[in-house]
């Protein structure tokens, strides 16, 4: 096996697997890894080292009577140059960038199947507590707003993020989603494909990337402008 170290204040990237359906939306990870990677910032990959809760026939969204690894699954997005969460340290992270995907309601939480009275993994609450707390900037795409906000239930932190426009084509119900983050204590704002969601205070960017029905060259786009905000924070 390959053995990766991390560097001194690297962003750390949060896989939840590899495909859209039971992990990471693979167009919105590699986006942010391009994003990063034409602004020199150096960049790790990793993933809970534990099983997905399903895997899905991402042609005709079947159910597969399988199981996989997640972080071995997200290791076919980063090309393999992947660490378990549990071997990250936090010291030594500037940033989080954390793609949308279902993993992200399946695997790192199960807000698809219980809401906003979803369960999170610790050790991603703890991720983004940790990133909260000392003012580490993080790019939260698509869906994984809710598990920003439902790490801080209960805190003194109460976070303004996104999850996309009423005012926008889009196949999900952005308003319903909107009030059961609100349930948790976060802020809510309406983005557009075109838009992100910038909680200065908190530094969280959020962008809806495929919550909203655009072209790739649209999901593209916006992530770019959330790893330029990412820049800002880090006075780059």
């Amino acid at each position: 096996s390959i053995i990766y170290k991390l560097n001194i204040m690297k962003t750390l990237v949060l896989l939840s697997g590899s495909g859209v359906y039971d992990g990471s939306e693979i167009h919105e990870s590699v986006f942010a890894l391009l994003s990063l990677n034409k602004r020199n910032l150096d960049f790790i990959c990793c993933a809970p080292n534990t099983k997905q809760h399903h895997v899905v026939n991402h042609q005709n969204g079947e159910e597969l009577i399988e199981e996989r690894s997640l972080l071995i699954e997200s290791a076919r997005i980063a090309r393999g140059n992947i660490i378990s969460l549990d071997d990250v340290k936090f010291e030594d992270i500037s940033s989080l960038v954390i793609p949308g995907g279902f993993g992200v309601a399946k695997n790192l939480s199960s807000w698809a199947f219980d809401g906003y009275n979803c369960k999170i993994l610790k050790e991603v609450r703890d991720l983004i507590l940790h990133c909260v707390s000392h003012q580490k900037p993080i790019v939260s795409l698509c869906i994984s707003p809710v598990i920003i906000a439902k790490s801080l239930e209960g805190s003194d932190f109460k976070p303004v993020i996104s999850l996309g426009s009423n005012c926008s084509s889009s196949d999900y119900d952005i308003d319903e989603i909107h009030n059961a983050v609100s349930k948790l204590g976060a802020k809510t704002k309406n983005s557009k494909i075109n838009q992100v969601c910038i909680d200065e205070n908190l530094r969280i960017i959020s962008a809806p990337c495929y919550m909203m029905n655009g072209e790739i060259k649209d999901i593209f786009s916006n992530i770019d402008q959330a790893i330029d905000k990412l820049c800002y924070f880090l006075n780059l």
